[in-house]
């Protein structure tokens, strides 16, 4: 099969229709009217773990918004939910708290009067805050034993710092001390008008913004106890070299998490260090996993990242490798960033890779669902209207002097954080 030409492909820029509420709620809208599904993301753009008082509030207050409500209790919220096939997920990371519902288009009016119970009127019952908390301790109990949630939890100490927010972990005991008056703090200081947007896709038309005015934008809720005045959480990018060895017990491999902080999203390093990522550990067939999975056998798969925040991007490779090799490992690591940072990457890989990255963004920009996921993120880090067009032009641009060069530049390994999680008794 012929590969086509990276340099002819392109990608368009999708622009959406943009509304506000009359609560002035901006809602922006990629309409496709042959679906029959809607797709509504809400997102809290305040309401991360970073804004937390006590570990767990943000996780916890999203997953109780759809038990007890002012209307229903939780299992008649959940029936009236399964009856019109409403599906309804949420996530928590370190800066915001979204939510994610689908629905039929026959049953807008149905799916928005449940929306507007879960999200304007949570009841947070100390009950039911009881019966999750019992399930959530167990699940991080277990969680606490893995070697590799402890290899990344000390990564991200080391890396952060344990008095940053971003740096900062629960201990099991902190389930003890979250209260039902917790969560509807947090509820009532982050899930506000004024600290929200909304993205629709899918048969979504007038009769949806319809109903989406009458529910969410008809008043400005939670404005009273709005804290729309954060603190200035900073984050240092200076180089930092740590080595952590941490126990854990019983685990049969050894967990290896190595990295360091980098520029932020907007940065002009960004997009080399995008497409050096991808060859060093980006997808299947990266130097690390030829070299670690294939040639040597120690892992079953072995991967790098960039995680972008607001104010830098986390770089990191991963790891879970057989027990006596987690140093061999740590080495052929180095190799393999020594020889990108000393050798010209040839023409033939750099763009395997480039066309890896390309294909990578034409797949999140295929149908209305995915090229709205892909705006959030333009959301999220201010990012222009133009920016799927201008950062495949980036890609496509990118040099074998750019990539030794940005090696160089950033993955000196003595100023990495290297953690390893392992079982201490073998």
């Amino acid at each position: 099969m012929d590969i086509p030409d990276f340099n002819s492909i392109s990608i368009k820029d999708y622009k959406p229709a943009k509304h506000y509420l009359s609560n002035q709620i901006p809602v922006y809208c990629f309409e496709d009217k042959d679906m029959e599904v809607v797709f509504l993301k809400i997102v809290f753009y305040n309401a991360g773990t970073i804004m937390q008082d006590k570990f767990f509030t943000a996780s916890l207050t999203k997953t109780q918004l759809a038990q007890d409500t002012r209307d229903y209790t939780a299992l008649e919220l959940a029936d009236k939910m399964d009856y019109y096939g409403i599906n309804f997920s949420h996530s928590a990371s370190n800066e915001r708290t979204v939510l994610n519902f689908s629905f039929l288009k026959r049953y807008v009016q149905q799916a928005f009067e449940l929306i507007e119970q879960i999200v304007l009127y949570p009841l947070f019952s100390a009950d039911k805050l009881s019966l999750t908390v019992d399930n959530a301790r167990q699940e991080f109990q277990t969680k606490c034993m893995q070697s590799s949630f402890i290899a990344h939890r000390q990564f991200m100490k080391a890396l952060f710092g344990e008095d940053n927010p971003y740096g900062q972990s629960a201990e099991l005991e902190d389930y003890d001390r979250i209260t039902a008056e917790d969560l509807k703090q947090f509820y009532k200081k982050y899930y506000t008008f004024n600290q929200c947007y909304v993205i629709l896709a899918g048969n979504a038309g007038k009769d949806t913004l319809e109903c989406l005015e009458s529910t969410l934008g008809h008043s400005q809720w939670n404005s009273d106890t709005a804290v729309l005045t954060h603190p200035d959480i900073q984050i240092d990018t200076s180089a930092k070299h740590h080595r952590i060895i941490s126990d854990a017990k019983d685990a049969v491999q050894s967990s290896i998490v190595i990295g360091r902080l980098l520029p932020a999203i907007k940065h002009d390093d960004f997009i080399p260090l995008t497409v050096l990522n991808c060859l060093l550990g980006g997808y299947f067939n990266s130097r690390l996993m030829t070299n670690i999975r294939e040639d040597k056998g120690y892992t079953y798969g072995i991967d790098s990242y960039i995680a972008p925040f607001s104010k830098a991007s986390v770089f990191m490779i991963a790891s879970d490798v057989t027990a006596d090799k987690d140093n061999l490992t740590i080495e052929e690591i180095k190799k393999e960033i020594e020889i990108l940072q000393t050798e010209s990457v040839s023409t033939e890989e750099l763009d395997t890779v480039k066309h890896y990255i390309i294909g990578d963004m034409l797949r999140s920009n295929d149908g209305v669902y995915d090229i709205s996921e892909t705006y959030d993120q333009m959301i999220r880090f201010d990012l222009p209207d133009n920016y799927n067009s201008w950062s495949m032009q980036k890609v496509k641009q990118v040099s074998q002097k750019d990539i030794t060069d940005t090696a160089k530049k950033y993955l000196n390994t003595e100023q990495m954080v290297v953690s390893v999680a392992k079982n201490m008794n073998k």
